[in-house]
């Protein structure tokens, strides 16, 4: 059963529920939601069954080189040669042709690019985007409402929703904190509340709402598609950590590094026998009580020690008297015996984390290739020129539907703040190319 809203109804939300300010009869429906398995503290949905999702994944993920590489360069190929204005018009042959729009020509535009650091604030939500498929810009408008003046990121990490309405099926506020608990509630000290606004919303309908309600600061999440998820992205990329492979690879080091440290590293067996003493030491020998034997026994074991053992001594000899013994056999007074380390760990554990790796990677989205990481089982190199030209080229095609939620931001902007309508943002693209089509193997596009 839906509810038709009229005139005076306000939606805003998140995910697919649509948030709207009418100013005549609409016509979208929200049906009211009843939820199970959420885990709440009062109004904050908990991310998390202990709301520490997302400290837990970043823990491990700052342990784990393949994961932070990997998430760095997918930052990095987002954000490419960075944020560009441009205007499209046909050629005359019908085809679209993009042109890039100086700042220069747009002051308005570039004070705002410049108060607001506008290129920092998209590699954070940027970071955010990659790392958690959700970001949480904040605008906050001019004492009007006419204009939206400042804009800065969120840290995803430190917002969590507030709980649907069960009457409108809206989310209507989130919450940013510093340092979540368990037990964290809205009502805290250390608990900021700010309202949600849909990024379905147009700019007019945002306007409108701001207006009527005294809203002068809001947020306007943005996020890659959600499957079934009513609050949280759960990433497929996060799939290595919630199997474990973050955790196998992570734990491959520290094994190695106790078992360099605790095993017994003995190289040689001496032998040493007691016919030596007595040979050595002829009558004197029996004449020496134990704490003397034991002396010269303990001074000879050191002398070996100190003989055989540093880079310095490689290759020395240990010169030592051989005899007969009652029985008439040859006997060696002392004899060195190397050892083979059969339980040797070198090379333990080292397929198992190469397989995680390119779990990691996988997931992530990243071709090893591009990383200079050789594929378990193939060869032992990072792939050819021709390989990472492909690699990078099927990465930027693919970031375009996330460039497209980046630019979620840009477009709010340029409506609400009533910009002209022809300008079209976009992240300028680095393509690989072969040295003999540009010198420096690289192409910038739009």
């Amino acid at each position: 059963m839906s509810n038709l809203y009229e005139h005076n109804h306000i939606h805003f939300g998140t995910g697919t529920q649509a948030a709207f300010v009418f100013s005549g009869k609409g016509n979208h429906t929200s049906a009211p939601i009843e939820e199970t398995g959420i885990s709440t503290t009062g109004k904050i949905v908990k991310w998390g069954d202990d709301n520490q999702y997302p400290k837990r994944f970043l823990d491990v993920v700052k342990k784990n080189g393949a994961a932070g590489s990997s998430y760095r360069f997918n930052r990095a190929a987002h954000y490419g040669q960075g944020f560009r204005l441009m205007k499209s018009t046909e050629s005359e042959n019908g085809k679209e042709d993009r042109q890039i729009v100086s700042l220069n020509s747009e002051p308005e535009i570039r004070a705002f690019f410049r108060r607001n650091k506008i290129h920092r604030v998209f590699t954070e939500i940027i970071t955010d985007l990659e790392t958690f498929d959700l970001g949480w810009p904040e605008y906050i408008l001019t004492n009007d409402y006419s204009k939206i003046y400042s804009l800065r990121r969120l840290q995803t990490a430190k917002m969590r929703f507030e709980k649907i309405n069960p009457k409108t099926g809206i989310i209507e506020n989130s919450y940013f904190c510093h340092n979540w608990k368990s037990t964290t509630s809205a009502d805290s000290e250390y608990v900021s509340k700010i309202p949600v606004i849909d990024n379905y919303c147009s700019a007019e309908e945002v306007k409108e709402y701001c207006k009527r309600n005294k809203v002068h600061k809001f947020t306007m999440p943005i996020f890659y598609p959600l499957i079934d998820e009513t609050y949280y992205p759960e990433p497929s990329h996060h799939s290595v950590f919630r199997n474990g492979w973050m955790e196998v690879v992570n734990a491959i080091p520290e094994y190695k590094k106790h078992f360099s440290e605790n095993q017994l590293n003995v190289k040689y067996m001496v032998y040493i026998s007691d016919e030596y003493f007595t040979r050595t030491y002829a009558d004197e020998w029996e004449k020496f009580d134990t704490s003397k034997k034991l002396e010269i026994r303990k001074n000879l074991k050191d002398a070996i020690d100190a003989h055989l053992a540093g880079n310095k001594n490689a290759g020395k000899s240990i010169q030592t008297t051989v005899f007969k013994d009652r029985e008439g056999k040859w006997v060696k007074g002392i004899e060195v015996v190397p050892l083979k380390d059969e339980n040797s760990s070198e090379g333990k554990g080292l397929l198992d984390s190469s397989a995680g790796n390119s779990e990691i990677m996988s997931a992530i989205g990243v071709d090893p290739n591009l990383m200079g990481v050789g594929i378990p089982g193939g060869k032992l190199n990072g792939g050819s020129g021709s390989d990472k030209r492909e690699a990078m080229s099927i990465l930027n095609s693919l970031f375009k539907t996330k460039r497209e939620t980046s630019l979620d931001i840009w477009r709010l902007l340029r409506d609400y703040n009533g910009w002209d309508e022809d300008l079209e943002g976009d992240f300028a693209v680095t393509n690989l190319t072969t040295l003999d089509k540009n010198p420096t193997g690289t192409q910038n596009e739009i």
